[in-house]
């Protein structure tokens, strides 16, 4: 393997999969612990990360680096910060040229979308979800490594970040049952009398409160819930690093559809409950050792499964 000094990992999507690709940046981290690790990102992904003790230098993803034209200017940019190797990993065309284009030593990523561009690929076989998200990350990057192991990664939140301007909703000093009942596909929502049933026995069984979480285009549907389901709504009130804050401090049981915030959860060691309609939680599930996912194609389905969920959820509800 070339000498490698500076490595650019592009991981420019959602906060599920962002997330889910940190352990693998951490493993390269433990194999090249004297290299520069840097990782370009969405911008509000990156303020969740910020304080990781593995990554050293964060850019924010711009939309210019779109198509060929975008590929030609990331070109320019990798050449000028002279990385030694681009991790890329979800195969896009743009990160693939504009590294070819770059004379970057070392190119690692997924054998489509231009893959003939790259020095280090396997084939994209992650559509057959036999593993997890996680995994297939550290399957890409085990191309560079000589160690490999599924690192924990620790967010290293400030717990004394400041989000009192919650406390006219919820107070600070209690723990709450955490409900995300949304997500950006519609065809893995579920319907109402599921979270409806579920507020019900929460209140009878756990007799524990419920704070509904979202984003601020989901406020609107999060207050349909907050009278539906007797809980209070705090959608739409906090960026991500306050989010993650909040749910450290405050949850005491996460349940919710597959999403960001199931995934960000699960990261900061919570117990959690993932909900899944239509995607395969072997790929995409919660990933940790308090984790746990019910599967059902109806919302009946779901309803049926209650009681394994309020089971799962008893143990840390004391």
């Amino acid at each position: 393997m070339e000498k490698i000094e500076k490595i650019l990992f592009l991981r420019c999507d959602r906060l599920g999969e962002f997330l889910l690709s940190l352990p693998a940046i951490k493993l390269v981290r433990e194999n090249y612990p004297q290299a520069k690790i840097c990782l370009m990102a969405a911008q509000d992904n990156i303020a969740l990360a910020k304080n990781v003790d593995f990554i050293d230098f964060f850019y924010d993803y711009d939309k210019c680096y779109h198509g060929y034209r975008g590929a030609w200017k990331l070109a320019k940019f990798f050449k000028k910060e002279k990385f030694d190797c681009v991790v890329a990993l979800h195969p896009r065309k743009e990160f693939h040229l504009a590294a070819f284009l770059a004379g970057v030593a070392v190119r690692v990523g997924y054998d489509r979308k231009c893959g003939f561009c790259l020095t280090h690929a396997i084939p994209d076989k992650k559509y057959q979800a036999l593993k997890n998200e996680m995994e297939y990350n550290i399957d890409l990057v085990r191309l560079v490594c000589s160690k490999v192991f599924l690192p924990k990664v620790d967010l290293n939140l400030d717990l004394n970040d400041d989000i009192s301007f919650l406390k006219d909703r919820v107070d600070l000093g209690k723990k709450y049952i955490v409900l995300h009942p949304f997500t950006s596909d519609p065809s893995k929502l579920i319907g109402d009398e599921f979270w409806r049933v579920f507020s019900q026995v929460v209140c009878e069984r756990l007799r524990s409160e419920i704070v509904i979480i979202g984003s601020a285009a989901e406020k609107k549907y999060a207050l349909r819930y907050e009278g539906l389901l007797k809980a209070k709504s705090l959608a739409g009130q906090f960026n991500l690093n306050e989010l993650a804050v909040f749910l450290k401090r405050n949850c005491r049981f996460f349940i919710g559809l597959d999403s960001g915030p199931m995934h960000l959860a699960a990261m900061l060691d919570l117990p959690v409950c993932g909900l899944f309609k239509v995607s395969d939680p072997k790929r995409w599930g919660p990933w940790g050792s308090r984790t746990f996912f019910v599967q059902s194609k109806t919302e009946g389905g779901f309803i049926d499964q209650l009681e394994t969920i309020i089971k799962f959820g008893a143990p840390w509800n004391a």
